[in-house]
């Protein structure tokens, strides 16, 4: 034992462990539901990777051990979730998946055995500590995200030394927990199993627990899922968040007494506040499709009301930590045995799934048999049932667990190692999102020419499925257009990683961006990216039976020409007769707008193919820029050594670009790109603004 008390002993840290540990659990949700979303996602249905999700309920094994486990086994736990973490970014998604999905469950198995292990008198303090280290992990995977335009820097190649790091760290403080106790105080009383607390009132306590972590998993682990809510300020809202957060960390670790000052009834209402604000955050900025006619929508403007409501949510956000800890200073209190804080993890596992499911299904519920429809527009009831779980079983805790002033700091030394930390960390988060957000755009290749790329990026993710935004990121930065429109660009929400692949992909080559439908109107993401200035830049919603559709329509000015721009991507529904005419109306609502324009270019994937109706209505208006190039040169095989892959001629095209009639003769170069790092083609044409 001598090596625990001369080393491991002296530098072993609550916060350190367990704020690498949340981190780290961050991480792998996000790739476990990201890998079972891009597997079901290249069927565009539900397949067998669906059953992943069963890792995710493996506390119930706690249910089998009536006397617990032991420490031994507690941190072969942590250190398969360690050991997981470090292996998946070598993997491709269905290894990544059992990884992950490994990952989870281990760590889950350890926290419940942790927390029933600290549940004594003597542990109540670390509820504080906990508190603080889940702060910790927040700031760091906002950090790392943010040092990387959304992806998290240390799992992409070249910095995952970064990762490694970590792991290392947590590996051997893990070790740290087989120590002996110091004290008697310290020994763990499992003969006190149950005796303060009934296995309701923990079931709830743990439901508490894990609806914040849900909550920080969706949204505050990466607040580009927020800023693409409300089309909000990002380095605002990034500097908001991580202040708050470095706020709850510097009270918590300096004068955690002062929570007490705050009246129960006061911490119920400030969390009630926050949850209508988050609701109202989300609901604010939908729209009820539901009203959409046979014609056109432009999504409403964002108002004074959006920024209010969103800024003092995030300023409020901090209460969910604050509450981590008195729910878990409750649960210390109640002295859970193994089944029962099993149990308690089991059923907020559950719960968890189906959270998960739902939030994906307000995307894709197209697609998703009966069930489906009925959460088409409520991702704000996601979220509100959340928050519920949240105050629910805030009612359930006794004044005790409020009130701070009896227990003890972290000792001085650690005071200021703690704020000296998350300084930097803040610091770093801000100072980094500001100098990334400055644009830096590149020049034109060329000033006689307009170059154009249509491009469907499939969720960042490649033909088999693995996510590629740095493949697609080169596709771009190699045919180098002077306007991008990205299909299927949606990357900010859960079933994507959390990632904002318009933001990665714009801010690392130099363009300016319009991100289009904000993500919380469920629509499949289109985009627009220029080294010209956007002007003008609007959304407009077409009519839909199925997945609702959506188009970007801006203006941009090259020298003295005004350009129409517009991007879309209309509904999948080339097997049905109702499908068939539902998308001509989509088509029919988007010409409404092009008509009488000048200098319209529009692209997309419009998912129908030459000779239909639908092609045929649209080029009955405007002009198919293959057509007009290849129909003059038959011939037409040149290959263009500088561009991607090998220029193909599809003979099923549902990717377009079509101008009208002021640029049909100046329309130069056309390019397929067969360097599939989508599951579409890259459709690129060029224009002579000399013939205009």
């Amino acid at each position: 034992m001598e090596i625990y008390k001369k080393y491991l002993g002296k530098y072993y840290s609550e916060i350190v462990l367990f704020g690498i540990l949340f981190f780290f659990f961050f991480e792998q949700i996000t790739k476990f539901i990201e890998s079972i979303y891009l597997l079901n996602l290249i069927i565009t249905g539900i397949n067998e990777n669906i059953a992943a999700v069963l890792f995710l309920l493996s506390p119930i094994v706690l249910l089998f051990f009536k006397k617990g486990l032991s420490k031994k086994a507690m941190v072969v736990l942590a250190e398969i979730t360690i050991v997981c973490r470090v292996l998946q970014p070598f993997f491709g998604t269905q290894i990544k998946m059992i990884l992950t999905g490994i990952g989870l469950g281990t760590f889950l198995l350890f926290l419940a055995v942790y927390l029933q292990k600290r549940s004594h008198k003597s542990s109540e303090e670390g509820g504080l500590s906990l508190g603080i280290s889940l702060g910790f992990g927040l700031a760091l995977s906002i950090l790392f995200r943010t040092l990387n335009y959304s992806v998290d820097l240390t799992l992409t190649f070249g910095f995952q030394w970064i990762g490694w790091i970590l792991a290392i760290i947590a590996a051997i403080l893990t070790i740290n927990l087989l120590r002996p106790p110091k004290t008697e105080a310290d020994t763990e009383k499992t003969s006190d199993k149950g005796k303060y607390g009934s296995k309701w009132k923990i079931l709830a306590l743990c439901m508490g627990l894990f609806s914040i972590l849900i909550l920080c998993y969706f949204a505050f682990s990466s607040p580009v899922v927020i800023a693409r809510w409300t089309e909000g300020d990002y380095l605002a809202i990034i500097t908001i968040v991580i202040l708050a957060i470095t706020g709850f960390i510097i009270v918590a670790a300096v004068k955690p007494n002062l929570i007490t000052k705050i009246p129960s009834k006061g911490i119920l209402l400030w969390n009630i506040i926050f949850v209508t604000l988050l609701v109202l955050t989300i609901g604010l900025n939908q729209i009820p499709f539901v009203f959409i006619t046979s014609y056109p929508i432009l999504a409403p403007e964002t108002t004074i009301l959006h920024h209010i409501v969103l800024y003092i949510m995030l300023v409020l956000s901090p209460i969910v930590l604050f509450d981590f800890v008195i729910l878990l200073r409750e649960l210390f209190r109640s002295r859970p045995s193994t089944r029962k804080m099993g149990a308690g993890f089991f059923a907020s596992s559950l719960f968890s799934v189906l959270i998960i499911f739902s939030a994906v299904f307000t995307t894709v519920w197209d697609y998703i048999p009966l069930v489906g429809p009925l959460f088409r527009d409520m991702i704000w009831l996601v979220y509100l049932v959340i928050g519920a779980f949240i105050v629910w079983p805030l009612l359930l805790v006794k004044r005790e667990a409020f009130i701070f002033n009896k227990i003890s700091r972290i000792n001085t030394g650690k005071i200021f190692k703690t704020i000296g930390v998350i300084v930097i960390i803040a610091l770093g988060t801000i100072i980094s999102c500001g100098v990334l957000g400055i644009p830096h755009i590149r020049p034109t290749a060329n000033d006689d020419t307009l170059s154009i790329l249509s491009y469907n990026i499939q969720q960042g993710a490649d033909e088999p499925g693995n996510l590629n935004f740095e493949g697609q990121r080169a596709v771009i930065d190699i045919l180098n257009p002077d306007i991008v429109g990205l299909v299927e660009s949606d990357t900010d929400r859960i079933a994507n990683g959390n990632n904002d692949i318009v933001r990665y992909i714009s801010e690392s080559l130099g363009y300016y961006s319009y991100f289009g439908p904000k993500t919380v109107t469920g629509t499949f993401g289109i985009a627009l990216l220029s080294k010209y200035p956007i002007l003008n830049p609007r959304t407009f919603y077409m009519e839909s039976v199925g997945e609702q559709t959506a188009a970007i329509w801006a203006q941009i000015i090259v020298g003295t020409n005004t350009f129409n721009i517009f991007v879309t991507h209309l509904g999948n529904y080339r097997n049905t007769t109702l499908g068939d005419r539902t998308q001509i109306v989509q088509q029919e609502n988007l010409l409404t707008v092009t008509a009488g324009r000048s200098n319209v270019i529009l692209m997309g994937d419009f998912n129908f193919e030459p000779n239909t109706e639908q092609y045929n209505i649209t080029v009955a208006q405007l002009y198919d820029c293959w057509e007009l190039v290849y129909n003059s040169n038959p011939a037409y095989a040149v290959v263009d050594p500088n561009l991607p892959g090998d220029r193909i001629i599809p003979d099923e095209r549902i990717d377009h670009i079509f101008v009208s009639s002021q640029l049909n003769a100046s329309v130069t170069f056309i390019h397929y790109t067969g360097d599939y790092q989508s599951d579409h083609p890259a459709v690129y044409t060029t224009i002579d603004l000399t013939s205009i």
